[in-house]
């Protein structure tokens, strides 16, 4: 009787490691058909290992709502946090590394995902198309000879400084003390029509005179509000 229940036990847990599988196979089938080719680049934000900022700009594998399959020049480690900065649609999303591996071209592929699915953060990626460098210093720059305040805060404590010059793109500040390039900020500041609250990265540094920042997230709202004080600044 014993040898019956001995095998009916081993049946029944053969069966189970069987549709465990199956389980499992169909779950990764179903992350699979979720993830996409996105002929684009995305830029990174996150620090070194010697906590220095590090800002690149690498090619997607693929992407779906819950992460993505990245390249890499800067080693990271899974755990470590990264931004992602969708330009195009002025989006800023953290995500977590879970795993990375080498590639031949001694760039690394890293599988990073979100605290929770942000399937609509991929929205318009890719659209500016070559629009960059050369192209973005072409949006007018208003001096402002009267200065504009601005609270900006990095890693430490939140400080008010002058603006000295704006755009759509970003602003030129008053800093004594400016944070180093690649370090994200976030800034605000009044105009007419309201507050502005933006994302933007440090993207020219000089000690004792100031720093240049460009805007890489902004909601809609506060874009309009901008685009509004250009607008009137430009008339």
């Amino acid at each position: 009787m014993s040898q019956i229940f001995e095998a009916l036990r081993k049946a029944g847990a053969l069966e189970r490691s069987r549709i465990s599988r199956k389980d499992l196979a169909e779950m990764v089938e179903r992350r699979r058909s979720g993830r996409r080719c996105i002929p684009a680049q995305i830029r990174i934000y996150g620090h070194g290992q010697d906590l220095n900022p590090f800002f690149e700009e690498n090619p997607i594998l693929n992407a779906s709502g819950t992460g993505a399959l990245l390249l890499m020049r800067t080693p990271v480690v899974a755990g470590q946090k990264l931004l992602l900065i969708n330009e195009a649609a002025e989006r800023v999303q953290e995500c977590r590394v879970v795993r990375t591996s080498c590639c031949d071209s001694q760039e690394l592929e890293v599988a990073v995902e979100f605290p929770t699915p942000q399937p609509e953060f991929w929205n318009r990626l890719g659209e500016q198309g070559e629009e960059s460098g050369i192209e973005k210093r072409k949006r007018p720059r208003i001096t402002l000879p009267r200065g504009m305040s601005i609270t900006w805060r990095g890693r430490g404590e939140s400080i008010l400084s002058r603006v000295q010059t704006i755009s759509a793109g970003g602003l030129s500040i008053d800093a004594l003390e400016p944070p180093p390039n690649g370090e994200l900020l976030h800034v605000s500041f009044e105009v007419p029509a309201g507050e502005i609250s933006a994302q933007a990265i440090v993207r020219h540094s000089h000690d004792g005179e100031g720093m240049g920042v460009e805007f890489v997230g902004m909601s809609d709202e506060a874009r309009a509000r901008l685009d509004l004080l250009l607008q009137k600044l430009l008339a």
